[in-house]
Order: structure tokens, then C-alpha cells, then sequence
């Protein structure tokens, strides 16, 4: 059907360039589409994953649940997307969280955004529930809900092969759900470009939740920026920063995981998370089997692809011959698939490769699989579960098979998959015999995490607003990531909450006009600082900002958005900001940071700082009214009423 124009929202600045300039509007239950003007929110927040919160917060009335028809699904493409913005290809999906109602919020890369933009749309924002199986195909202004039926039940690759073959055209672009998202497993992901995950919050639950298996995206249209001239100008500038730094570009582009070739790379030592948190320390011997550049998972890379305008490219696409498994073939091997096998001592390359290929597949996060099934790996270790109840499978560590007969398991919910499927905290509960203590959560969501050594990185993770994930302000000293001019190391709590809160600004910044931060500030290359940014964003959209402004008010009004989300629709507290249990109370039991574990004393000084950088009250974690009346958030001070601090931070 051919969309009609919506209502208009004021604003104060205007932006003038780099917006498609329509937000798309669908209610699955009445079938109901329709648009309105996208610039007025962006004007706000920016763009993305600002007017994604902005728009929740807004719109969310409090109580309702994550499956609820009245939950919102909001796609947001970042607002340099489809122009020649080094690294501009992310899109935000938010949603309310499945595991701590409150916000939920993943980002990913690819080209769909861009596709997005180019049909005439900076936003979707999704209400209601479909009757039947559907997905959405958006085709410029033509916006159609059809019957998803002979997709129900297929995978991701079979998705798009199947939407190929339907709409006969080569160069649409899918975000779909796999199997994992349509047996609503809390820990779904929805899947772009076929092995691009947004992953974390449970988006691709809630998508399975609302019965949309995919939107199937074709735009012909183009993105204008507000001074030509001057925006090449500076994404020359921004590319020569990046070829400047070789050594890092040469690293990228063999693939994200390159460095942990190198068995005396520090992450080994300063970043693993052994048998689920039993220790952080892997032997070398077992980091050569895994990663050994001959024989290990490097032998079964055969290239590296780039998303949408990136200038370095780091997305490993893998072959694996048949072996314990069948053949497979499919982009990916990340740091987190290092993470991942390593929580269950699994040293075999043939397992970690198919272990990540067949979640992708699957549609199912691999964190939450990794952090979830290893908890549940240590409960059969410590006999709080038995053969009886994984239907024979025997959980040891090591056992690769077993991982993934049980992931699989989880996504189909068969046997005890289906108790695991409906959350790791739920089913703790119903374990019961103090397997609550075994569980790495943080505020309901499983978390990969490591607590113990890299203080930054707890710090990021524990008070990231969608629950445990390290992509909200997580450092690990400035060889990695964390402002360039500040001292800080990464085993250290000196200058530790600064740098988070930096690159917790940045990350939203990179969010909201959609520049991926491994090209932006967290690689360790800082190949865009945030001057980048305030060019970028004066050339392309026409504001007239400078580079505080952006750090200081744009990026602060974003992470106050989603703190009010928190506030209004969860019971969540300065608690639930402190590392899991067992890392305060376990040390590291080998290795060279044998001994370190969270100290809640120094947690809590840093904590303290934290809240103040932020403007919140320290005792609380609470938001003040002077602090959002200062960015000209008004209507959220209504909104929390007395959840809003009258006095300033202590």
C-alpha cells in the first residue's frame, strides 16, 4: 500500500542535510501504516539510537511488558548512514529488554541501513502483534505487510533465499529472525546481511514475539548532504586518519580476532573467563590449539569482508571442511566466539568455527548461549543436574559436541532446552540448590563478561542501561579503547569511571549517526576522534555544533533518555550496578593476575564517580532535576515526577 503522512513534531535547530526525513509507522494487529517527519526527533538526539530512545520513552506507557502488543520494535538507522561517512552502516534496534524490562538496545552493522535510507526512511517503529506469520517489505514508498508462512521454521540463509527467489531482485536487503527468534528464546538475535547479529536485549525474541520473521528492504532514492564540498572534504580527512595508522588497518583487515593469533597477546591474560568463571587464566598451550595461525581457527579464514562504506573491513568469512560436523561456510569468527568456547575449556578450532556458523544460522545470541549453557555446564559438574535431566548428553568441559547439541536444544526448546529457552535467570530459580550463584548475569541478561581484572571493562559492562553489555562505555586501557590523553591502566581503578564515561559519550555519538566504533573511537587505533565527528556532522546535517557541544550535551541527552527508561519501568538500583557475586568473592586462581578479583570497596569509590560525571546523585544513581532541565529535558523531569532528584549530586 502507498504510506500516508503522519503527524509533525517541533523542534528547535533544524537539520538540514544527511536525513531520508520520514519515520515508518506499522501496527502489525490493525495493519495500519503510515509516516511522519523523522528531523524534528533527530534534531533532539541526532538521530539513531537517540530518537529510538526518545521515542520509547515517550510513547511506553509504564507496565507494559516486553510481550506486549503495546511494546515498541524501533529499527533506527544512524544519521550519516548512506552517505561516504567512513564507517557509517549502523542501524540500532530497541526495544524493552526481555531480561530486565527495562531498555533494551542492540546495534549492527551491514548495508541494510543504508538500503533503509535510500527507500526514504531513517526509522521503523513497530506496535502490535501479527495474527500470522509475516514480514514487511519495503520497496521506496511501496510498504506492504505479507504472509511470512513458508518462512516460519527456516533458517537465516534459507530466509533470504527464499525472499530472493520471491521478489526476484538480487539487492534487497533482509533483517530476519531464525528459529531461535520465532520460539521466542529470550536470547534471540536478528540476524542482517546473514551473519550480522543484533544481539543483546532479546530484539529478535521480541520480533518473534510480534510474529515478523523479516523486513525485506529495496530503495532507489539517494541521501543528500547539507555542503557537498566540505563533507568530502572531511571524510578525506577522516580516511587519511585511517590509512594513516597501518599497523591497525593491517590488523583489522585480517579480522577482528587477529590480535589473539598471538598466544602473548595481553588479552589472553587480562581478558578470559575460564569454565564459567571458575578462573581467568587459560594455559598457553591451549590458546595455541585454538588460534594456532596453521592449524587452528586462522587456517579456516579465507577472506575479510567490509560492511557498508568502511575503510578497513574485519568480518572473517570462514570455510570449514567436514569433520565432527558438516560442512559450513559463513561470515564470522569475533573476539566473542574466543570468549565463547573458552568458558568451557573448549580447545578445538572445528568446534569454535561451527559453534558461532550455527548460531548465526539459528539466529541465537552468542554470548547469551556462551554465558547461559556454560552455567548450566557447571550445574551438571557439581551434580545439581544429572544425565537424566539433558536427555544423556554428558555437559563435561571440553565436550564441544555437547555445546552445540544443547544450543541446539535451547533454540527448539526440546527437554531441558526448553526450561533454558525461557531465560537463565528463570530457570535458575526453578533449579534451585544455589545455582543462582553460578550465573553470570548482570540486572537478568548473561554476560560473557570478564570482572575481575580489567577495571574499566566491569565498570562499562556493570552500568551499561541494557544489562550487562560491554558496547556502552567498557575500556581497556587506551591501547584499546578510552580517550587518548588520559592516564589509565587496565588492571587499575585510577582514572577508570573518566574514561568509561568518555567512551560511554562516544559510543553514543557513533550510535546516533550510525559510524561503527571500530572505526571510530574503541579499536585502539582511534581512527575518528569526536572532532571528526562535530565535522562530519556540521558538513552532512547542517548543525552548527562544535566538538563539546556533541560530548557535552547530544551524547548526554541520549544516555539520560535511557536512564529515565530504566527509572520509570524497572525497580533497578545502585545494586544492581556491582559485578555478579561470585567475582567479588573468587579470586583468579593461576597466572599472572592470580589473586585479583572485584574489590566492592573500590568498585563502589569508582561507582561514585561515575554517577557524579554523569550528573546523577551518587547515593541513588538517580537523575536530577537540574541536570535534565540544564539539557532541556523538561518533559522527562515530568515524566519521572519524584523519581527526579531535587538536590545536586553529593
Amino acid at each position: 500500500m502507498r504510506i500516508k503522512r503522519g503527524r509533525k513534531m517541533n523542534s528547535g535547530k533544524r537539520i538540514k542535510g544527511a536525513l531520508a526525513g520520514r519515520i515508518l509507522r506499522v501496527d502489525l494487529s490493525t495493519e495500519r501504516i503510515w509516516t511522519e517527519a523523522s528531523e524534528p526527533y533527530a534534531a533532539r538526539t541526532l538521530g539513531g539510537r537517540g530518537t529510538n530512545s526518545l521515542i520509547m520513552l515517550k510513547e511506553i506507557e509504564i507496565g507494559t511488558k516486553w510481550d506486549d502488543p503495546a511494546n515498541l520494535l524501533c529499527f533506527g538507522v544512524g544519521s550519516l548512514v548512506g552517505t561516504a561517512a567512513p564507517g557509517a552502516c549502523r542501524t540500532d534496534i530497541s526495544t524493552i529488554n526481555v531480561f530486565s524490562g527495562g531498555k533494551g538496545s542492540a546495534n549492527v552493522g551491514g548495508s541494510w541501513g543504508a538500503e533503509l535510507k535510500y527507500a526514504g526512511f531513517d526509522h521503523i517503529v513497530i506496535r502490535g502483534k501479527a495474527q500470522r506469520p509475516v514480514y514487511l517489505w519495503i520497496q521506496d514508498d511501496h510498504v506492504e505487510i505479507r504472509n511470512a508462512g513458508r518462512l516460519w521454521g527456516k533458517t537465516i540463509s534459507e530466509t533470504e533465499d527464499l525472499l530472493w527467489q520471491e521478489l526476484g531482485d538480487e539487492r534487497i536487503e533482509i533483517a530476519a529472525i531464525g528459529p531461535a527468534g520465532e520460539n521466542r528464546v529470550r536470547g534471540s538475535a536478528i540476524m542482517i546481511d546473514t551473519a550480522k547479529a543484533a544481539g543483546g536485549s532479546g530484539v529478535g525474541c521480541v520480533m518473534g514475539d510480534k510474529k515478523l520473521k523479516a523486513i525485506v528492504v529495496r530503495g532507489h532514492g539517494k541521501i543528500d548532504v547539507f555542503d557537498q564540498h566540505g563533507f568530502m572534504e572531511a571524510v578525506a580527512a577522516a580516511n587519511r586518519q585511517c590509512e594513516d595508522n597501518r599497523e591497525k588497518v593491517q590488523s583489522m583487515r585480517q579480522s577482528g580476532a587477529a590480535r589473539f593469533e598471538n598466544p602473548d597477546f595481553e588479552g589472553w591474560e587480562t581478558c578470559m573467563v575460564i569454565r564459567n568463571g571458575q578462573d581467568d587464566y587459560w594455559e598457553r598451550e591451549k590458546r595455541d590449539l585454538l588460534m594456532n595461525p596453521e592449524t587452528g581457527v586462522a587456517s579456516m579464514r579465507r577472506k575479510v569482508r567490509a560492511c557498508f562504506s568502511c575503510s578497513t573491513g574485519c568480518m572473517p568469512y570462514m570455510e570449514k571442511a567436514p569433520g565432527k560436523y558438516r560442512e559450513m561456510k559463513g561470515e564470522g569468527f569475533w573476539i566473542n566466539a574466543i570468549w565463547s568456547v573458552a568458558r568451557f575449556d573448549i580447545t578445538d578450532p572445528e568446534t569454535a568455527v561451527a559453534f558461532w556458523l550455527t548460531a548465526n544460522e539459528l539466529g541465537l545470541d552468542t554470548d547469551y548461549a556462551a554465558a547461559g549453557l556454560a552455567w548450566i555446564f557447571e550445574c551438571f559438574e557439581r551434580g545439581l543436574i544429572d544425565r537424566k535431566d539433558t536427555d544423556g548428553i554428558e555437559l563435561n568441559w571440553g565436550n564441544g559436541e555437547a555445546l552445540i547439541a544443547l544450543m541446539r536444544k535451547v533454540v527448539y526448546r526440546e527437554g531441558i532446552g526448553d526450561l533454558l529457552a525461557d531465560g537463565m535467570v528463570e530457570a535458575a530459580k526453578k533449579i534451585g540448590q544455589g545455582s543462582e550463584y553460578y550465573l553470570t548475569q548482570i540486572k537478568g541478561q548473561p554476560s560473557i563478561e570478564p570482572f575481575r581484572i580489567p577495571k574499566g571493562w566491569a565498570l562499562g559492562v556493570c552500568t551499561s542501561p541494557v544489562a550487562g553489555r560491554h558496547l556502552r562505555g567498557a575500556t581497556r586501557g587506551p591501547a584499546h579503547s578510552g580517550p587518548c590523553d588520559v592516564d589509565f591502566d587496565i588492571t587499575h581503578s585510577m582514572n577508570q569511571a573518566k574514561s568509561v564515561v568518555w567512551q560511554g559519550k562516544t559510543k553514543e555519538l557513533e550510535d546516533n549517526l550510525g559510524i561503527c566504533n571500530y572505526v571510530g573511537t574503541w579499536s585502539g587505533a582511534h581512527f575518528l576522534k569526536p572532532a571528526n565527528f562535530a565535522e562530519l556532522v556540521r558538513t552532512a546535517m547542517g548543525l552548527p555544533v562544535t566538538e563539546e557541544e556533541l560530548m557535552e550535551h547530544y551524547a548526554v541527552i541520549g544516555r539520560n533518555l535511557e536512564k529515565a527508561f530504566n527509572t520509570l519501568h524497572t525497580n533497578l538500583s545502585r545494586e544492581d550496578d556491582l559485578p555478579p557475586e561470585r567475582f567479588r568473592r573468587e579470586a583468579v586462581q593461576k597466572g599472572p593476575y592470580q589473586g585479583a578479583k572485584a574489590d566492592v570497596d573500590e568498585f563502589n569509590a569508582q561507582l561514585d564517580e561515575f554517577y557524579a560525571l554523569w550528573g546523577w546523585d551518587k547515593w541513588t544513581g538517580l537523575q536530577t532535576r537540574e541536570g535534565l532541565e540544564k539539557l532541556g529535558l523538561q518533559d522527562v523531569v515530568q515524566k519521572l515526577g519524584a523519581k527526579c532528584l531535587d538536590k545536586k549530586p553529593k
